[in-house]
């Protein structure tokens, strides 16, 4: 899922460049992590953003929502055994996370 939407993001992200105006001000291209992106399904009614996550994860990590945030949105990865956030997708005994 996560690739999706990263296609998705950045295919957009093309397309808003490509019309860009200098009169608009700074750069108007979505990023989930500035809270710019919600994913949602209309069909089913829920919907939600990075941000949203990262306060109740925050919470239960007792780290800070701002870290949090960049933690979701990303190549990383939880190692629960370990306890603690990895760029890579294996523990220490090269075991899928």
């Amino acid at each position: 899922m996560y690739q999706n939407f990263v296609k998705v993001i950045e295919n957009a992200n093309v397309i808003i460049a490509t019309y860009e105006d200098e009169a608009m001000g700074e750069s108007q291209q979505v990023n989930p992590v500035n809270g710019t992106v919600a994913f949602g399904a209309g069909l089913f009614g829920w919907g939600f953003t990075i941000q949203k996550f990262a306060r109740t994860y925050a919470k239960k990590f007792k780290i800070p929502v701002e870290k949090m945030v960049e933690k979701l949105w990303g190549d990383n990865f939880f190692d629960a055994k370990a306890k603690k956030w990895r760029k890579q997708g294996v523990d220490d005994d090269g075991q899928p996370l």
